[in-house]
């Protein structure tokens, strides 16, 4: 799949780029004629002759060397014999339009005793000419050197080029900074339109990566991942700004198999040597393993990966490595171990926050907010340690233990004469997953929960993930009887057919809207949602409200439910119980 990007980086010249017009004579000139034309043009390669529709060749090394014979007397033997008495095998003969790559090839794979003769080339409109080897083999032995330093996909450097680079900046420290972009969500898009229109996405990225960082030379590390090393005169712009632009230049739309695809990625950043002031030179043994004071080409690296988990982590999509980014990653590495012990050993705990009917105020439903009761730390907030769970496969775990608690709760209160629905959130690794219908089915069957009290929500971001497979998920859960919602709606890419197409029941106003209703811009933009919503008979559902101010114009807009501190705060099932007695699934 790489060679549009090969034959950019590396023109291929044609085997009509290195003919020379081949002298054609007849089978019968004599053998004395031969050599008296070969000799007079110290430039021709030998002759060639045509038998029954075979063409031969006569080089002009076997020509001297028939001439001489043995003892030197070849010359009068056969001055006066035919050319056609000393032909022998057939020539290689090649279109002239056939690449210099491919006639190296098929010309050393020949037998010893002609390897070296020239190639017969073939022009369309009948005229021969040779072509020497020797410059082929040198060609192709270049090239495949060149090729050994360049991303075979994309045209780019590749590591072995950037590793050399990164010894010839200068050996131990480098100078400028180094950026590593990695892009998010690429699998997703390979799996969706197959891995010949993700090599055709890379290519795009690579095209435009490698105009935004010029003269600084761009690198594809394999996979989705790209590096720019400068050693000076880009970018001069903060660093920061800097891992902005490349961000923008790669966004695209770029246009693959015709649908045009937007790129999410990430950037961290870590400065050379020109970066580094002394305090740099501190860093604690425990910082992920970094030496001291080094920012080689293996260093500069690993803080730039540092830096990048951070941009994705905590989804600012920049960060430039700074002398606590390690000690963080390594702090994180930790606390994806301890989230594990902490789903095992059930440390992590639901709190309910109500929705209220906009009209009346009375609690509709309740969203399941997770909380980690950490044995040293306290109670943390999901922002604490959710994002950290969404990049490993502990989310899994951690999402069905979610969702086993909420149902249970539910189904208590179902119980005990309360149908209370609960929504639970669906990150986007568990949506993309395969598991997690049968999660939900196995859970409404244990509980006895009716499916209706049962609401899943996802986020626009998480649906666009791969939106044919989110589709087909939410489907099958909603044919349960499950109600679906989607949640922080207005802050991702959502088209309106992918909108009819999830089977909706509840639209989520994302609260940054919610917060500017009040200003008559953003009014015109939330009206238009609520009347899209209800013209799609969803139920339209405001976050963030708090305050009276807001409730009142979100009901008097049309909205039906209403989520906010204005409401009441995520706590606890027990504060959440209206009759003293009603048990939890606590």
């Amino acid at each position: 799949m790489g060679e549009p990007a090969l034959a950019a980086a590396f023109p291929v010249p044609a085997l009509a780029d290195l003919a020379v017009p081949a002298a054609v004579v007849d089978a019968d000139t004599a053998m004395g004629d031969i050599e008296g034309l070969v000799h007079a043009d110290p430039g021709m390669l030998g002759v060639v002759t045509v038998v029954d529709g075979v063409h031969h060749l006569v080089a002009r090394a076997r020509l001297d060397v028939l001439l001489a014979g043995r003892l030197g007397y070849g010359r009068a033997l056969l001055h006066r014999r035919p050319l056609r008495a000393v032909i022998g095998e057939p020539a290689l003969v090649l279109p002239a339009a056939t690449t210099w790559d491919d006639a190296a090839r098929v010309a050393i794979g020949r037998p010893d005793h002609r390897k070296s003769n020239p190639v017969v080339v073939a022009f369309d409109d009948g005229a021969l000419g040779l072509a020497p080897v020797g410059p082929l083999v040198e060609y192709l032995s270049g090239r495949y050197a060149a090729m050994a330093f360049t991303d075979e996909l994309t045209g780019l450097g590749n590591r072995r080029q950037l590793a050399s680079q990164g010894a010839v900046l200068s050996g131990a420290v480098l100078p400028g900074a180094l950026f590593l972009i990695d892009l998010n969500r690429f699998k997703e898009i390979n799996d969706a339109l197959g891995h010949a229109r993700g090599d055709e996405l890379l290519r795009h990225v690579a095209s435009a990566l490698s105009a935004a960082c010029a003269p600084a030379p761009a690198y594809r590390l394999g996979g989705d991942e790209f590096v720019i090393l400068t050693a000076g005169g880009w970018p001069a712009t903060p660093l920061a700004d800097a891992g902005r632009d490349l961000l923008r230049a790669i966004e695209g739309p770029f246009h693959v198999a015709g649908v045009p695809i937007t790129v999410e990625a990430a950037v961290g950043i870590a400065e050379g040597a020109a970066g580094l002031d002394e305090g740099a030179a501190g860093l604690d043994e425990g910082a992920a393993g970094l030496d001291e004071g080094a920012a080689g080409l293996d260093e500069l690296l690993a803080r730039a990966d540092a830096a990048m988990y951070l941009a994705k982590r905590d989804r600012t999509r920049v960060e430039v490595w700074a002398r606590d980014t390690a000690v963080v990653g390594a702090a994180d590495l930790g606390m994806e171990t301890d989230l594990r012990s902490a789903v095992a050993n059930q440390e992590l705990v639901l709190h309910y926050q109500p929705l209220v009917y906009a009209r009346s105020g009375q609690v509709a439903s309740y969203e399941a907010l997770v909380r980690w009761a950490h044995p040293e730390r306290g109670l943390l907030s999901p922002r604490s340690f959710l994002p950290r769970a969404e990049l490993s496969d502990v989310i899994h775990p951690l999402t069905e233990a979610v969702l086993a608690e909420a149902v249970g709760q539910a189904a208590c209160w179902h119980r005990a004469g309360r149908t209370m629905p609960i929504a639970v959130n669906l990150a986007a690794p568990v949506l993309a997953s395969e598991g997690i219908v049968a999660i939900v089915e196995r859970l409404l069957e244990r509980t006895g929960l009716p499916p209706e009290a049962l609401i899943v929500e996802v986020t626009e971001s998480a649906v666009m993930t791969r939106p044919d497979q989110s589709a087909d998920r939410l489907r099958a859960i909603r044919a349960m009887g499950v109600r679906i919602a989607m949640d922080d709606f207005g802050t991702g890419y959502t088209s309106l057919e992918l909108l009819t197409r999830l089977l909706l029941d509840e639209l989520k106003l994302d609260r940054s809207f919610v917060m500017r209703v009040h200003e008559p811009q953003e009014r015109v933009i939330v009206e238009a949602v609520a009347k899209m919503a209800h013209g799609l008979g969803l139920t339209l559902v405001a976050e963030g409200v708090e305050d009276s101010r807001t409730a009142e114009t979100l009901a008097g807009i049309g909205f039906d439910l209403l989520q906010g501190y204005h409401f009441g705060r995520p706590e606890p099932a027990a504060a959440h119980n209206p009759v003293p007695g009603i048990v939890t699934s606590g």
